[in-house]
């Protein structure tokens, strides 16, 4: 089924902000495989992009309801209420709010949003951007791969070795010796220039 435009619930509600700059933030996040909501006080959804509405529908920590994002462990909901009136409170609306959503799936890393509140004489409307974790480091890797000219097999090692996962479970995984890994690692190490897995994360980090 083709994937709709992002929409609009209440048509009074046009007014309030620039559609056009919003339709050029919704595109210009889902080229970079990023979301972006905007949502009204009780988590009713005016707009959203292609990339937001594909994490809401497959993520099983959220749910929709009658057009409302809600979340399904009560924790997070609090989180999340509490975020919006922190976000009310602030007068520096270049102050946002943050929540980091858990998953449940072993080894996937957690989804973080954003939270900031629309400068706009209407009462409660908030701004959600929002990262998937676990696709920003594949495409972090993606990166690294292709800036420092990892072999193909190097690319899937440098994914692992991004992980949690402990050496003998990425062997085991990959269907490699040991001894094999901790070649990959070596010469992985040696291109990128770092020692260690936690200068590869900080790496990770820089090419955000």
């Amino acid at each position: 089924m083709q994937d709709k435009e992002p929409y609009i619930l209440d048509n009074d509600l046009t007014h309030i902000v620039d559609q056009a700059l919003c339709r050029h933030l919704a595109d210009s996040l889902d080229r970079l495989q990023k979301g972006m909501a905007m949502l009204q006080g009780n988590g009713t959804i005016l707009q959203s992009n292609k990339f937001a509405r594909q994490l809401f529908a497959n993520c099983s920590q959220v749910k929709l309801s009658a057009g409302k994002l809600e979340f399904t462990d009560t924790a997070h909901q609090r989180e999340f209420q509490n975020a919006q009136s922190l976000a009310t409170a602030t007068i520096d609306l270049d102050v946002q709010q943050e929540m980091i959503i858990r998953r449940d799936e072993a080894f996937l890393r957690p989804i973080h949003i954003d939270i900031r509140l629309v400068d706009t004489d209407y009462d409660d409307l908030f701004f959600l951007f929002i990262t998937d974790l676990e696709i920003q480091q594949q495409i972090n890797v993606r990166k690294a791969a292709t800036l420092f000219r990892l072999t193909d097999k190097e690319a899937i090692v440098l994914e692992q070795l991004s992980g949690i996962k402990t050496e003998p479970q990425i062997a085991a995984d990959l269907d490699i010796t040991k001894n094999t890994l901790r070649t990959h690692r070596k010469n992985i190490y040696a291109k990128l220039n770092i020692s260690s897995r936690v200068e590869l994360a900080m790496l990770n980090s820089a090419l955000v």
